[in-house]
């Protein structure tokens, strides 16, 4: 068929194709609605009626026990109801404007307070023994409890002194009973330590089948079993622990004269209100402190790192010992939960007092009696007790209901989402109005070996920090946002760029950093050994003439009792060794058992084939010769040594005897 043609079929048949497809289309349709089910089979009006009445019967019954969770009160009314009931200075609240108008040029701007770096920057080394999470179902399930007890020691009969009797008789003026006359003293202190044994707090029983560490020797905090039940296991904490001080009252003062009598002050912004610290490190084991570039520091403070660190590995705290108003939540980091040592110089610094500034005042203004003082005490710092904290280093209410909440942060360090209202809401109480501010905020921190970036032993670090507070110009409430029409040109110039950054991202910077703080002295990881110096004695020594002067020459080599100690990483524990030692002795000993103890329970365990590998090396000793006031006493010993790490140290036997008589068990000896 030609074109002509086609064209003239689908002109006489268009009416045709059109009437077949809505035929077509019709048939469809019939045939689809009667595959449909019969809605009037399986919705009758009365099974309607039925389902409805049942649904409405369910939605009135109570069903608050399966949707709401059981709820424990957390707002304490009686404490509330006293904060609320005390007077508040009304000058803090007065208006800062008259009723009458002001020239805009008579308006005092808004300047930005000059930020102190921080000051006096200390570091130190330490090895010790912490607690750390372990089992929730076995609390002796570490490696250190399956050990069995060490030996009883053997006791040492002291020499008998002479007796010294008097000249009166019975009990006359001025004598002596006569049973007292015959009893030696030594008999008489011997008498004494067996019946302190006996009594309840003979924690120094040598003889029992359970041998204990004398508790009067713990200096560390007590662990005890988390929240969540997880029990403690002693692990070794390696670290390089940092302490510096935020000179508060200086910045106190820099605020008032940058706001207090500018336009639109508000106390609860216009005070210091810290909110970051950031911790850097630089390696200088190959060049000088002076050579380094600002490429060289690097971070090391992770506040999520830490913050998970001391939720989710360390068991518990060590109680604080800082007075609460020279330490602020977001500077000051948690003490570690130390077992058996003394942890007072990690958590102290040389320019924050031990006693809170009210307790400053009473004693300078002599108003303390005897049973008002207050005293720091490393066996009743209640006192001191960070609020909510137990005296045994407990977590129950350590972070206020939830992790990072009582910090003022999250777990990213910043101030996201839903946590501006919160943290608006604790600007309200935390940004008030000092009377009299403490001169100092402490800054804690910690860089524990161990994790990724950390310090690695034997490279040398040097550390810097600074602090940030909540921008008063730009704080992160933006309803606490003051006028840029009362700030001052240079200010309104930053706040406004600030405020465009705000706009674009989403996000309002509102750290204000301080300088960095002077580089500390180099420091690095210590050796996971401790010495402590025990007696020296001397041998003969002969003198000499020589040109008309005494020459003293000994004979025989002087000898020393040493205490070497090493931190053990399986079992978390030191293991002490006394080792008899002259100039040139290397400290590695090797013993078919060495008496451990447990620091979480304080049992003395016997380690099998304990081993001091070291190259410790005693290069001189000094000290030990006789004094000429009596012939009982010697000179105190001196040890130089040449440790592992190629660092000279010298041990002294008066700064190190309550160490080795601790763990050489001397008060079990009876010596």
């Amino acid at each position: 068929m030609d074109a002509d043609k086609i064209k003239d079929f689908f002109l006489n048949h268009f009416e045709k194709m059109i009437l077949t497809l809505i035929i077509l289309g019709s048939g469809y349709m019939i045939y689809a609605g009667s595959q449909k089910p019969n809605f009037l089979e399986t919705k009758l009006p009365d099974s309607l009626e039925s389902e409805a009445n049942a649904v409405k019967s369910e939605v009135d019954l109570d069903h608050n026990d399966s949707i709401i969770p059981e709820r424990r009160p957390t707002f304490d009314i009686v404490r509330e109801t006293v904060r609320l009931d005390t007077a508040v200075d009304p000058l803090d609240y007065s208006l800062p404007k008259t009723w009458s108008g002001k020239s805009p040029n008579s308006i005092v701007r808004r300047l930005d307070p000059k930020l102190l770096p921080p000051e006096s920057l200390v570091v130190q080394s330490i090895v010790t023994s912490i607690a750390k999470r372990g089992s929730r179902t076995e609390p002796d399930a570490y490696a250190l409890a399956a050990l069995e007890s060490a030996d009883p020691v053997e006791k040492v009969e002291k020499p008998k002194r002479r007796e010294r009797r008097s000249s009166g008789r019975g009990r006359g003026a001025g004598g002596e009973d006569m049973m007292m006359e015959m009893m030696d003293m030594d008999e008489m202190m011997g008498m004494d330590d067996m019946m302190s044994e006996m009594g309840e707090g003979g924690l120094g029983d040598a003889g029992g089948p359970n041998r204990l560490f004398n508790a009067e020797h713990d200096l560390g905090m007590r662990p005890v079993a988390t929240q969540d039940k997880a029990n403690p296991e002693p692990a070794v904490g390696w670290f390089i622990a940092g302490s510096a001080v935020v000179p508060h009252r200086e910045l106190y003062e820099a605020y008032k004269q940058a706001l207090q009598d500018a336009d639109q002050y508000d106390p609860r912004r216009d005070t210091p209100f810290y909110y970051d610290l950031q911790v850097q490190r630089a390696d200088v084991t190959d060049k000088s402190p002076d050579q380094l570039v600002e490429a060289d520091w690097a971070d090391v403070w992770n506040r999520t790192l830490y913050t998970k660190l001391a939720a989710s590995v360390w068991s518990g705290f060590a109680p604080e010992i800082v007075p609460a108003d020279y330490r602020d939540e977001a500077l000051t980091m948690w003490i570690p939960p130390v077992l058996l040592d003394d942890y007072r110089s990690i958590g102290f610094h040389p320019l924050i007092p031990r006693l809170s500034q009210s307790e400053i005042k009473r004693e300078q203004g002599n108003l303390i009696d005897d049973e008002d003082t207050n005293e720091f005490s490393m066996e009743d710092d209640s006192e001191l007790v960070a609020p909510g904290q137990r005296s045994n280093g407990g977590m129950e209410d350590m972070y206020g209901g939830g992790m990072g909440m009582d910090m003022g942060m999250d777990m990213e360090g910043g101030m996201e989402g839903g946590m501006m209202m919160g943290m608006g809401m604790a600007m309200m109480g935390r940004g008030a109005l000092e009377a009299d501010p403490v001169d100092y905020k402490l800054i804690r921190f910690y860089d524990f070996a161990g994790f990724k970036n950390s310090p690695q032993f034997g490279r040398k670090y040097v550390y810097r920090v600074r602090y940030a507070v909540n921008d008063p110009n730009f704080p992160f409430a933006e309803t606490l946002q003051p006028k840029v029409s009362s700030l001052a040109p240079d200010v309104a110039a930053r706040v406004q760029t600030l405020m465009s950054d705000a706009l674009k991202n989403g996000k309002r910077s509102f750290r204000k950093w301080s300088d960095w703080s002077e580089a500390t002295e180099p420091v690095g990881l210590p050796t996971l050994e401790q010495y402590f110096a025990g007696p020296i004695e001397r041998g003969p020594v002969s003198t000499w003439k020589v040109a008309g002067k005494d020459v003293e020459y000994a004979r025989d080599a002087p000898k020393a009792k040493i205490l070497a100690s090493q931190y053990d990483l399986q079992t978390g524990a030191r293991i002490p060794m006394e080792i008899e030692a002259t100039e040139g002795t290397v400290l590695s000993k090797k013993a078919e058992s060495a008496d451990v103890v447990d620091p979480i329970t304080l049992s003395v365990k016997k380690l099998p084939d304990a081993e001091l590998i070291s190259g410790t090396t005693i290069v001189d000793l000094e000290g030990g010769t006789p004094l000429s006031i009596t012939e009982e006493l010697t000179a105190p010993g001196l040890m130089l040594l040449f440790d592992q790490s190629g660092q000279l140290k010298v041990a002294d036997e008066v700064s190190d005897q309550q160490m080795f008589r601790t763990f050489t068990y001397a008060d079990e000896r009876g010596e």
